[in-house]
């Protein structure tokens, strides 16, 4: 049975050759919004969120601000719209995770509207309601994203501010009390219409994020009006990021990518490598070197592969349209998914584009598996974009909801253009997808305070094993999740994914832990394939004897300074540290016990400086001119 929508009028067909490939939904149109596709009740079933803007009719034509929430039902096949006292709304960036381990994902929500701000964390009841949290967040954020930042079990999350004070990532206590930490990491950037999302880019087990967004203060950025960039989680003392400095600007025209911004993001392995690539969509313009002349607001999409060594390529990519803008921010403008069941990522990029057809409209573009992508035609689209996968008819299948501002003829009638919305279904996989199997030999091994839990790679019947993802999960003694997974756990379900995203360990086949106290503990790993299907889980049990011992933090070893092309550091006491240094992508420089003083000559550059001694740890960041 077809899926509609209660409580809305039975959406109309467009007429003609493409009346049996999409459905049009007018009454889901919206621009500067967001939304999520996740099981927000926990019934193994995709439900979806959905924010914007409308436009009211006259004689009150200013914009309304608007949010739905639907959840399936089985027994109809049907989206049920459903009661929510969630407000966020403009713009609005949602991540979402299960902070609490009662199976019900959690929502970590942020927007652009700091008349009307309803950012926060919020406690997930099941029923469409929630529960705002005292988790603390740094005022006027725009963007925020959840993860367990130095491994240690306990949640924590990053947040991107407009206020140039206000970035942070919060570190959590152990409690559920935060401690505000990385500010000066932000480079005291005014981030409007930002973005973040976390990633393992370097394969370490150790999260990093990725962060976009206008740059307000541009002066700070070398005239750059838009910022992007990955932030490196420092390994030596996780929770603790520098920039990579990806993107060219005038002091850094070797910079392997063009920055953008109010466009989208995509990552996955798109060259079947074991690492994570992404595409990058959006508007670049004045300062970042691209467009090099013409209209600076065109958005040039690029694929950037990882090379393996801290930086990534650009990957030429001649189908792509020359200027397509999603004009979004939200993260959800763009999509990458295995759209047509061969095993690799797709690209779905939708926007307004002026050079070709002058109207708003998207393209899907077949990846290869080597990082190429070849263009397979139009497909509906907008700009101010919200693009959610879902299996709309309830085929095993994944389609697309598309909404923004749309006037493509092509797809809309004239009483159905404006702020609208289609559901696009997916003919062309051939068949439902298959999970991939559950990873094997699962072991963990013990030193000290540290914790690593490994397996072997999973198999699938089509994505290549390199490019599976891995979700974790881990329980305590008494059968409480320390981790608590985006996937079911046991039962009918065991293995399903409640939010369709890469796994939690990302393209790596081991987990690193620290600080767990004494005790018995279970843990669990699935593989999630190019479709976001997830296998079962496979599980294993282990012990830590005892408690684990701490590094302490400070900031009182050392004067660590740099003067011309010198690195100076200043033991303050008569006892021997340990002196390490790592350029900006993490590579160590070197390593040397002192006492004293310490001076070595380093070529221009930004390094970190580790000083550790007796288990208290101390880190800078030195510029060497």
């Amino acid at each position: 049975m077809r899926k509609t929508i209660y409580v809305f009028a039975l959406a109309l067909l467009t007429a003609g050759a493409y009346a049996q490939t999409h459905e049009v939904h007018v009454e889901l149109g919206q621009a500067w919004g967001g939304g999520s596709s996740v099981d927000i009740n926990s019934d193994g079933y995709l439900d979806f969120y959905i924010t914007g803007n409308k436009n009211n009719p006259k004689p009150t034509p200013e914009s309304e601000r608007w949010n739905r929430m639907f959840f399936y039902n089985s027994a109809t096949e049907e989206y049920d719209s459903t009661g929510t006292n969630l407000l966020v709304t403009e713009r609005s960036n949602l991540d979402w995770a299960d902070i609490d381990g009662d199976g019900l994902v959690d929502l970590l929500a942020a927007e652009h509207s700091f008349d009307n701000y309803h950012g926060g964390v919020y406690k997930n009841l099941g029923t469409g309601q929630f529960e705002l949290l005292d988790w603390p967040i740094p005022t006027r954020t725009v963007a925020a994203a959840f993860a367990d930042f130095n491994n240690d079990g306990w949640m924590d999350y990053v947040c991107v501010s407009q206020d140039s004070a206000q970035s942070a990532v919060m570190i959590n206590n152990g409690d559920n009390t935060f401690e505000t930490t990385n500010v000066d990491n932000f480079g005291g950037f005014r981030f409007g219409l930002g973005y973040v999302e976390v990633l393992d880019y370097n394969n370490d087990g150790f999260m990093d994020f990725f962060v976009s967004g206008n740059v307000d203060n541009s002066y700070l950025l070398e005239g750059a009006r838009v910022m992007a960039d990955i932030f490196i989680n420092y390994d030596e003392e996780p929770g603790n990021f520098y920039r990579a400095n990806l993107g060219k600007t005038e002091s850094n025209p070797d910079g392997v990518m063009y920055m953008k911004a109010n466009g989208g993001v995509d990552f996955a392995d798109f060259n079947s490598d074991g690492w994570i690539d992404f595409a990058l969509h959006g508007e670049g313009g004045e300062g970042t070197g691209e467009p090099a002349s013409g209209d600076i607001w065109s958005c040039i999409s690029h694929v950037y592969l990882n090379t393996q060594d801290g930086s990534f390529v650009d990957k030429p990519q001649s189908a792509f349209q020359p200027d397509l803008r999603p004009l979004g921010s939200s993260g959800v403008s763009t999509g990458t998914i295995d759209w047509n069941n061969d095993g690799n990522y797709d690209l779905i990029i939708t926007g307004w584009n002026p050079p070709t057809v002058n109207t708003q409209s998207a393209y899907l573009y077949y990846g290869d598996g080597a990082g190429n992508f070849t263009d397979q035609g139009r497909v509906p689209g907008a700009s101010e974009t919200v693009l959610l996968f879902l299996d709309w008819n309830a085929d095993e299948v994944l389609d697309y909801l598309v909404s923004g501002h749309c006037w493509d003829a092509m797809w809309y009638a004239e009483a159905e253009v404006g702020r609208t919305a289609s559901v696009y279904f997916n003919t062309d996989a051939s068949s439902p997808n298959v999970a991939p199997s559950a990873p094997t030999n699962l072991a963990a091994a013990i030193d000290g305070n540290k914790l690593e839990l490994t397996w072997d790679a999973a198999t699938d019947d089509k994505t290549p094993a390199a490019s599976l993802s891995y979700e974790y999960f881990l329980k305590d003694g008494d059968g409480n999740f320390v981790v608590a997974p985006a996937s079911f756990v046991g039962g009918d379900h065991d293995g399903l994914r409640k939010i369709l995203k890469l796994g939690n360990a990302y393209l790596n086949k081991f987990v690193k832990l620290q600080n767990l106290p004494g005790g018995d503990y279970s843990w669990g790993v699935q593989a999630i394939d190019a479709s976001y299907a997830g296998s079962a889980f496979a599980t294993s049990t282990f012990h830590i004897t005892g408690t684990s011992v701490k590094d302490v933090k400070t900031s009182s070893l050392a004067d660590v300074y740099s003067y011309d092309n010198h690195l100076i550091v200043r033991i303050k006491s008569t006892k021997n540290a340990d002196v390490t240094v790592y350029n900006m992508t993490g590579q160590k420089i070197g390593s040397k016990v002192i006492s004293g003083e310490y001076s070595t000559t380093l070529p221009t550059g930004i390094y970190l400086v580790k000083v550790a001694s007796e288990g208290n740890v101390q880190i800078n960041k030195v510029f060497i001119k």
